[in-house]
């Protein structure tokens, strides 16, 4: 037998680790942008207030799941009846691998023009591995704004409480007999 029919695929996604890791490298990469904002506006550079303004615009994409988040828990039941719900899921559609185009031409501009700032070329390249990592979202999720979900989406068909109560309905002895053994245990 050769070893590739001995893997087995594990069940759901290849990788869990890549909506979290994703969101914590956007953030600490706005962070990393704003500082060499920052930096250049200190230095008299105008196109320190550009950058500023793009990190702030990363962060705010980078963070958008947590409005997200309280759009849905405003509507009940996932009910998107209401006009800010509506024009919320039109927001949607700017998220997962569409960012990258805007964060790589960010980046290269960052290292193409650092201003004599080393930081300029850590913050370009944290923007074209964010924009990386953004296109393996491509491969990962199918659907518009599938992404944007604090926890993982399941089948609702399947609901782990049926299963369980099942399956300790069936392990139980019926009534008047033992778990250590299946004699009928005599009442006096």
């Amino acid at each position: 037998m050769d070893t590739m029919s001995r893997r087995r695929r594990q069940k759901g996604d290849p990788c869990n680790c890549l909506r979290p890791l994703i969101r914590l490298w956007g953030i600490t990469t706005a962070i990393v942008v704003c500082g060499v904002g920052v930096d250049i506006t200190v230095h008299g550079y105008r196109a320190g207030i550009y950058i500023l303004v793009s990190s702030v615009i990363v962060f705010l994409l980078e963070i958008k799941w947590i409005f997200t988040l309280f759009v849905q828990l405003l509507c009940t039941n996932n009910d998107y009846t209401g006009n800010c719900a509506k024009c919320w899921n039109i927001c949607k559609i700017v998220g997962g691998w569409r960012l990258s185009p805007p964060y790589i031409a960010l980046g290269v501009a960052l290292i193409m023009w650092p201003h004599n700032l080393w930081l300029s070329y850590v913050a370009g390249i944290q923007l074209i591995i964010l924009a990386i990592l953004r296109l393996f979202t491509i491969f990962r999720y199918s659907g518009v704004g599938k992404d944007e979900g604090l926890l993982p989406q399941y089948d609702d068909s399947f609901d782990k409480s049926d299963n369980l109560s099942e399956a300790v309905d069936d392990a139980m002895p019926e009534p008047g007999h033992s778990l250590e053994d299946e004699e009928a245990i005599d009442d006096i």
